[in-house]
């Protein structure tokens, strides 16, 4: 079936509630004009239900190498019946364009992580310019953010929904919506400058994160549990009816250490080559046991890479060529191999 063009629409006069109730429509909103004339622009993928409720905002691609929530978004928004809807959902399936066609982590032009700059600037390079349209147009507008991540094509990452540590409703609601996402694991952590949930605290919006396991793929249960995931969200909020996951997950961590939840710091090599791990994503670990090795391109073993505590592995370097400072793991405490 071919859909026409999308409307494209200046990203400071959207307003979501302009939509007719019980209407669904593909915007582009664009931010400004590159050197060569093309648009800096962002999908957006809405539907306005025909009862009033809540607003969710989902957005994926943050980094431009993350592919199951940009589906998943464009899968859910296809579902949704705007006539059986209460409230409005507002899709950015890729937040960062130039990055997301680069198949890349930064943006090209500017090598800025747009998951470190919020709140961006309106005078700035495209990617800060990115931000600040998120930050300024779009967060203002909803009721909850969800932020789809994945480990992107260098690293693959166990599947969890976490959320920056905060007091009072917000708090209470980030939890809520995190268990309901349905992951196994739900990690709240301190807040972390820069990204986008640092940018909705700010604004008294409630905001979570979800991370899909990534490696640069879209492999077929990952983008099923991302849909579920956003449905079972939209459940929570009431915008739809069925049922969500309301009872606490086997793993529900939550660490106020400053930096905690800071993935790329945690092991990094010392020194180039190709990183080898020796376990394997949710392992049981010990301290001082060997991650993984480093090589020269000639088969020396430049580095052991050692657990700096016991805990799982979260997150594992899996695309093997590394320079000196790019992180290889992250292990998390957590009770014991058996608990």
């Amino acid at each position: 079936m071919i859909v026409s063009e999308p409307e494209r629409v200046a990203v400071e006069r959207f307003r979501a509630g302009d939509l007719p109730p019980g209407s669904k429509q593909r915007l582009e909103l664009v931010i400004e004009f590159l050197p060569d004339g093309q648009r800096l622009s962002m999908p957006a993928l809405v539907a306005r239900g025909t009862a009033p409720g809540k607003t969710l905002l989902a957005i994926g691609a943050v980094h431009g190498d993350e592919y199951e929530g940009p589906v998943a978004i464009q899968d859910v928004y296809e579902t949704l019946e705007a006539p059986a809807l209460r409230g409005t959902f507002v899709g950015i399936p890729v937040l960062n364009g130039p990055a997301f066609a680069a198949a890349s982590r930064e943006g090209p032009w500017d090598h800025l992580n747009l998951a470190r700059i919020f709140p961006g600037s309106p005078t700035g390079s495209p990617t800060l310019r990115v931000a600040h349209a998120v930050r300024e147009f779009l967060l203002s507008q909803c009721d909850l953010l969800l932020d789809i991540h994945s480990g992107g094509n260098a690293y693959l990452i166990t599947h969890l929904a976490g959320y920056q540590l905060r007091e009072g409703d917000v708090g209470r609601i980030q939890r809520e919506a995190a268990i309901a996402f349905g992951a196994d694991l739900v990690w709240g952590t301190a807040g972390l400058p820069g990204r986008t949930l640092s940018a909705a605290g700010e604004l008294g919006i409630p905001s979570i994160y979800v991370e899909m396991p990534g490696e640069g793929r879209c492999r077929p249960g990952d983008l099923e549990r991302a849909r579920q995931g956003i449905r079972n969200v939209l459940a929570y909020l009431g915008m739809v009816d069925g049922p969500y996951p309301t009872t606490r997950p086997r793993y529900l961590v939550e660490m106020s250490e400053p930096g905690s939840g800071h993935l790329q710091v945690d092991h990094v090599t010392p020194t180039s080559g190709l990183f080898l791990p020796s376990v394997g994503v949710w392992d049981w670990v010990e301290r001082d046991q060997v991650l993984g090795v480093v090589r020269h391109p000639d088969g020396r073993v430049l580095a052991e890479i050692r657990s700096v505590r016991a805990g799982r592995v979260l997150f594992l370097r899996t695309l093997p060529r590394v320079f000196s400072g790019d992180a290889v793991a992250f292990v998390l405490a957590l009770p014991g191999p058996d608990a």
